[in-house]
């Protein structure tokens, strides 16, 4: 993995880290849970160029930061104890083995690891689910969609329509449920 170098650039009250970087064929613009503004950008874009699609993209930034304001970031959370970890599988459990019921399948293994990115991961090939350890702070609403989540991808190995069609079919208000990972930050 390449360590990019970033240096910064002012735009009114604004801090924005940006790198160039030779693989770079366009400007990307991203916003970390703690707020930080990045951009990378091909080795021939100049400074100006940045600052104009800055001025250009304004209000999107500004209007994401005023979101984060409003989340919760879980990796300034302690690691989890063992105990929660057991209350964690113990949560996850019930809902495997209900969907398990209800899909006619079986999820031969599933564990828990911190994530800096992902909610769950499925691998389809040996039945085995992964889910973010920062479930343990969700609530059960949440934490069921994500299990029916994975699990439908057993079934549908991408984000189709037909695997949304999938989840709706066992949870019609599936978006309510996913709406309340908008309210914290996974980094």
């Amino acid at each position: 993995m390449i360590k990019l170098r970033y240096k910064t650039l002012e735009y009114k009250d604004l801090t924005i880290y940006y790198a160039k970087y030779r693989k770079n064929r366009n400007i990307r613009l991203t916003i970390d849970g703690k707020g930080i503004i990045k951009l990378t950008c091909p080795y021939y874009v100049a400074d100006y160029e940045l600052l104009d699609f800055i001025k250009e993209r304004e209000s999107w930034i500004r209007k994401n930061l005023s979101k984060q304001e409003n989340t919760t970031n879980l990796s300034d959370f302690p690691a989890l104890k063992m105990k929660q970890k057991r209350e964690l599988l113990s949560r996850i459990s019930i809902y495997i083995c209900k969907y398990e019921m209800l899909l006619h399948t079986k999820v031969e293994k599933y564990s828990i690891r911190k994530m800096k990115t992902l909610w769950g991961s499925c691998s389809f090939k040996e039945s085995t689910i992964r889910f973010n350890s920062m479930l343990y702070y969700m609530s059960d609403y949440f934490l069921e969609y994500i299990v029916l989540h994975e699990m439908a991808h057993l079934f549908v190995h991408n984000h189709s329509k037909k695997f949304y069609e999938l989840i709706n079919k066992y949870m019609p208000d599936y978006k309510k449920r996913w709406a309340e990972h908008k309210q914290v930050s996974l980094r």
